[in-house]
């Protein structure tokens, strides 16, 4: 039911001896790795202020995270160092963006934190008030615009590798403006499939350390989120 999102796999229903997984373990986790790419976020940020940090850095972040991510979702990892060293990586690569970002258009990496954290707590408390719900239909949908967005994504890097800049995402047109919207708003509801999968494990009484994998998930949602809004805002301000 949950195969929209990648980073979620089906849960045995096995769990060894002890502690099984609760919602609360999983928003501790979450929690944890937020800290500690807010963390490498505020040092990378300081580091380039200072000229300690090469703005080549942020691509070095990217690559790792990309390799750490594959590897976390493929072998179905739920090593908190692994995962640890993920947030990590994305807190390098998110800091970059953000203070070249910022240094254009001044507050905007502010406005980008406030308005992921906006949205995560509007499904959030939707998905527990159950206006929102994981049904099939909901997911086969959810699927089809990603697949739909991915394709997009292909299509105007192969573009503007060819040196045609469509403006589809990264413009400042009313078409692209509608676009990013639209990314913004299925980013925020892959997080109603998430909160689905989690509250599945529970009912299966999966393994606690399970938290991890699913704290990694919510963690790569938040980031998508954060790099749509960052750009939806960056277009917004581009208009000016």
């Amino acid at each position: 039911m949950f195969e929209a999102n990648p980073t979620i796999r089906r849960l045995s229903n096995e769990s060894i001896a002890g502690e099984t997984l609760s919602f609360n373990g999983v928003i501790h986790r979450t929690g944890a790795l937020l800290l500690v790419t807010g963390v490498s976020f505020a040092l990378t940020w300081r580091g380039l202020v200072s000229g300690d940090i090469p703005a080549g850095a942020g691509l070095v972040g990217t690559i790792v995270g990309l390799v750490l991510a594959l590897v976390i979702i493929f072998t179905r990892a739920t090593n908190p160092i692994l995962i640890g060293s993920y947030a990590a990586a994305q807190g390098l690569a998110l800091g970059t963006i953000s203070y070249f970002a910022s240094l254009k258009y001044p507050g905007i990496a502010f406005q980008a934190v406030a308005g992921t954290g906006a949205c995560f707590s509007i499904v959030l408390w939707l998905y527990s008030m159950k206006v929102l719900r994981a049904t099939p239909v909901f997911v086969k949908v959810i699927s089809a615009a990603l697949l739909g967005i991915m394709a997009l994504y292909l299509v105007d890097l192969v573009a503007g590798l060819f040196g045609h800049d469509l403006g589809l995402v990264r413009g400042s047109s009313n078409l692209s403006l509608g676009i990013s919207a639209v990314i913004v708003i299925v980013a925020s509801l892959c997080f109603v499939i998430d909160f689905a999968a989690i509250e599945q494990a529970i009912e299966q009484g999966a393994d606690a350390k399970q938290g991890w994998h699913f704290a990694f998930s919510l963690l790569v949602g938040l980031v998508w989120l954060y790099l749509e809004i960052l750009r939806l805002l960056t277009n917004l301000r581009g208009r000016d």
